[in-house]
């Protein structure tokens, strides 16, 4: 407790310092028009806070990947905690346009920024809003924002909780560390086995930490009707006959080991296509170029260009991606090839599709194993078994369609974590007790 207490008094000796730097950050902002409309909100300015007079619940979710994931959560803790009033933030524009688009918020929720984590600011957000209960979905940890929360009594609850092997090393090399980001926390909900006992290694209270499982398995994925299936299927161009690869996420150099092998796939049947989704679309023209040097035909989601029948199609747009995953017939998801840590397994299996990743999966090492034992996903090391496993699973259709049925089966087992942790957020607030 006493190295906490040290860790914390530093940490706003830090605070301090950096108040005079405050105006520069207002001008950097107020220059740059993803950060312009944030930057008063975030130091409490034209804070809305939620009407009604039942306990606030805050769910903060950083980015657009975090929301996906909190959005059951939310969803069931609206139906489940009558009269409950939510207040949802994000910190990244993405995050809070995501939020914000949302058909679902309606008058559900109120939504906000999550401010600067400067003492002044979060004093005077923590003191208008006064929430009971604060959960925070998988990261975006601020230790001065949550020791705060925890003097005002409120309950702290980690929700989607993970930890990499890597970064449980670094914290373990500075005594009392892992306490001053974790200590706040009344409950540190993870996502598996593994990270419960990495917390634990720490030294993390053993009462704190449950196991609940992830949050995205509870994810409602879009529905795909026959006249949205069409509409996608005109987009890329390609026909309904034809066997789709859609591979999301995607570094460099993955897209060409991706191209070089769709090239050895399709010789025999050319009606196979492949749909890439780089992770920075900004990388779409590199992708164009890569494709006219292999001789195959491309076309762009974003400028509606290149050929009207092409061999490749390439999503160069945000938040698309889910969709086009329901076209294809298996998948491939990057950052796992390319020495990244891997990416969200999980999107293409909602639509039962099974899923074909590389070596590098530190930041899914878990979900992965869990998928290659329900037969659901595959691992490959190189370009080799990358062409080995997509012609077993193009050309033998009782092996595509067993991992189709183990992908439905895999995700109807794991359901349920929202409302594992709705339970907990009543027990911690003595609701309906």
């Amino acid at each position: 407790m006493q190295v906490e207490k040290l860790y914390l008094a530093i940490y706003r000796v830090l605070q301090a310092v950096s108040i005079p730097f405050v105006p520069l950050l207002g001008l950097y902002c107020v220059t740059r028009a993803k950060y312009r409309n944030q930057f008063l909100m975030r130091l409490g300015v034209g804070l809305a806070k939620p009407a009604g007079k039942g306990p606030l619940i805050w769910i903060h979710a950083m980015s657009l990947g975090e929301y996906h994931a909190a959005r059951p959560l939310i969803r069931h803790v609206s139906s489940g905690l009558k009269g409950a009033r939510i207040l949802v933030s994000a910190t990244t524009a993405s995050g809070l346009n995501a939020i914000k688009r949302d058909k679902f918020r309606q008058d559900k929720y109120t939504t906000t920024v999550l401010p600067f984590d400067l003492s002044f600011v979060t004093k005077r957000f923590i003191s208008k809003i006064k929430p009971d209960c604060f959960v925070l979905v998988e990261t975006d940890i601020w230790p001065g924002l949550l020791h705060q929360l925890r003097q005002r009594g409120c309950s702290i609850i980690l929700a989607n909780g993970s930890i990499s092997s890597k970064s449980a090393k670094r914290l373990s090399r500075l005594p009392g560390a892992a306490e001053f980001l974790y200590g706040p926390f009344s409950c540190l909900g993870m996502q598996s086995k593994d990270d419960a006992r990495r917390l634990l290694d720490l030294g993390l209270d053993a009462e704190k930490i449950v196991t609940l499982g992830n949050l995205k398995f509870d994810i409602r994925p879009p529905q795909i009707s026959d006249t949205e299936r069409a509409r996608l299927l005109k987009a890329t161009g390609f026909d309904q006959k034809d066997t789709i690869i859609c591979c999301g996420s995607t570094h460099e150099p993955e897209e060409r080991l991706l191209l070089d092998t769709f090239l050895k796939v399709r010789k025999q049947a050319s009606y196979i296509k492949i749909i890439i989704a780089p992770r920075d679309v900004q990388r779409a023209e590199k992708i164009c170029t890569l494709c006219e040097r292999l001789s195959l035909k491309w076309r762009r989601h974003s400028a509606d260009s290149g050929e009207r029948t092409p061999d490749v199609f390439i999503i160069d747009t945000l938040g698309e991606l889910l969709s086009f995953y329901a076209l294809s017939t298996l998948s491939f998801v990057g950052g796992s090839l390319a020495r990244i840590g891997g990416h969200n397994l999980l999107e293409p299996v909602y639509f039962k599709k099974p899923v074909i990743f590389g070596p590098h999966i530190e930041s899914c090492r878990e979900m992965a194993q869990a998928l290659i034992r329900a037969g659901a996903g595959f691992c490959v090391s190189d370009k080799t078994e990358l062409e080995k496993t997509m012609k077993e699973l193009l050309y033998n259709e009782n092996r595509r369609r067993r991992a189709k049925e183990s992908a439905a089966c895999f995700m109807k087992s794991h359901q349920g974590v929202a409302k594992r942790y709705v339970d907990i957020i009543k027990a911690k607030l003595n609701y309906g007790l």
